[in-house]
């Protein structure tokens, strides 16, 4: 859980996005030794975007690691997994969390299902216990 410009939200890693991130810098890294050390110092130019890719994809693969999967504002729930969801707090009647999911029981006698995840469920307890009276 962590507080990013007043919202709070809840992050898990982002597999996909460091793999696919991680193999860019590899191809980048070896472009730029290539081309270093077998093309010509006239076609230096050419290698300047790659050295961009090597000094600045660290900081995205470190930034970038944790994917959003809940957003609490002041205004709604977001649920950013598979199926997202937006849902106004105003429109949530009461909820209940188990080891598994978060039911949500909407105003209009309605029930929608959230996994929890590997999140813990004291905090989401708190958390929602916030917004959902």
């Amino acid at each position: 859980m962590k507080i990013e410009n007043n919202n709070i939200i809840f992050t898990v890693l982002n597999k996909k996005l460091i793999i696919s991130l991680g193999i860019i810098f590899l191809i980048s890294l070896i472009t730029v030794i290539l081309f270093f050390t077998v093309i010509e110092p006239e076609y230096i130019i050419l290698v300047l975007p790659f050295v961009f890719f090597v000094c600045v994809l660290p900081i995205f693969i470190i930034g970038m690691r944790n994917k959003i999967i809940y957003r609490f504002t002041i205004d709604e729930l977001q649920y950013r997994g598979t199926n997202p969801c937006t849902i106004k707090w105003q429109d949530i009647s009461s909820y209940n969390i188990d080891n598994i999911s978060i039911t949500l029981k909407l105003k209009n006698d309605t029930y929608k299902t959230l996994p929890v995840l590997n999140f813990d469920t004291n905090k989401l307890q708190k958390e929602l216990s916030i917004y959902i009276k």
